[in-house]
């Protein structure tokens, strides 16, 4: 049952460009019965997990209800479902949590990063690198699950990520956003039967015309375009210019971004795969609309809305003419 709602507040998300692969991850600062972690901030996942360094450090309780959970990665997490004290800014509450045991892999991805190092050296969001990645993650999608998204359980009924333009310093998570902080954002309209998903067409800005519509995940968890139940366009290649166009929820200009095809530094690099068993393509956007918009998540309503992300760059920008503000 959620809290009575806490008081606005912002929280920093930092940068962390993960040694050797290059790839870019997000964190911000959580408390645990006291102890403040670097947690890895994934909205493309739910549920605050904790290696077991972390859960030794906090002096989290064993978990008596077994709890797996396995992400895109191939990455699958063992062990118990907890509660702890957890803060967050100026909320805070008693939270369900994932007391991890295990890191392994799942059984098609054998090779998957939990694969490369001991549990000691693992980190997560942390490719597979010794020594890299955090200590805990949390998921913050709107979706239901075993441990859920811990928003609810801390007061938080709406959040803004904000996140920071390429090597420009920190980003913010305005936890419970007042009416200036909600101004200019668009509702994108909700995947149907998907919960935590948007419609989004995404295409290559150049002939022939072709364009792949779907379900589309915003996951700042996951640098990348990928797009399952798809062969790569005809006309899609390095360093031409792409776009993604969302579907509103209201009549009007469709919120959309523009950036070139391969740009790794953006998670602009694409893998197409075809998928037979798939009625539609799945769209996981990555951490490129980030970088063009910031994006409102409200749970209360299990809505998404996007407004153009003031220190967007030439690189990924909200294209020309496509936001209606209201």
């Amino acid at each position: 049952m959620a809290q009575s709602v806490a008081p606005r507040s912002v929280v920093p998300i930092r940068e962390v460009v993960i040694p050797d692969g290059g790839d870019v991850r997000y964190a911000i600062t959580m408390t645990v019965n006291g102890v403040p972690f670097e947690v890895g901030l994934d909205t493309g996942s739910t549920g605050l997990r904790l290696l077991p360094r972390a859960v030794r450090n906090a002096r989290v309780e064993a978990g008596e209800q077994p709890e797996r959970y396995s992400y895109t990665s191939g990455v699958l997490l063992q062990g118990g479902r907890t509660m702890a004290r957890v803060r967050l800014g100026a909320a805070a509450g008693i939270v369900a949590i994932h007391a991890i045991e295990r890191a392994s892999c799942v059984q098609a991805k054998p090779d998957c990063p939990a694969s490369r190092i001991p549990l000691q050296a693992y980190g997560l969001m942390g490719s597979g690198r010794p020594r890299a990645g955090f200590p805990a993650i949390v998921g913050i999608r709107l979706q239901e699950g075993r441990i859920p998204n811990p928003m609810a359980a801390l007061g938080v009924r709406r959040w803004i990520v904000h996140l920071p333009q390429r090597g420009q310093g920190d980003g913010l998570l305005v936890l419970n956003p007042d009416a200036r902080d909600t101004a200019g954002f668009v509702s994108i309209r909700p995947g149907a039967g998907s919960s935590g998903t948007v419609g989004s067409c995404l295409m290559a800005l150049a002939p022939p015309p072709a364009r792949i519509c779907g379900l589309t995940l915003l996951d700042t968890g996951a640098p990348g375009l990928t797009v399952r139940g798809a062969k790569v366009p005809s006309n899609w290649a390095p360093q031409l210019p792409a776009r993604i166009a969302f579907v509103p929820e209201a009549a009007g200009s469709a919120p959309a971004l523009t950036f070139r095809s391969g740009d790794r530094a953006h998670g602009a690099h694409a893998a197409f795969m075809p998928d037979r068993h798939l009625t539609r393509p799945e769209i996981s956007a990555g951490t490129l609309p980030f970088y063009a918009f910031d994006v409102l998540f409200d749970g209360d309503h299990q809505t998404i809305a996007v407004r153009p992300n003031r220190n967007a760059g030439p690189a990924v920008r909200p294209a020309a003419g496509a936001m209606q503000q209201r």
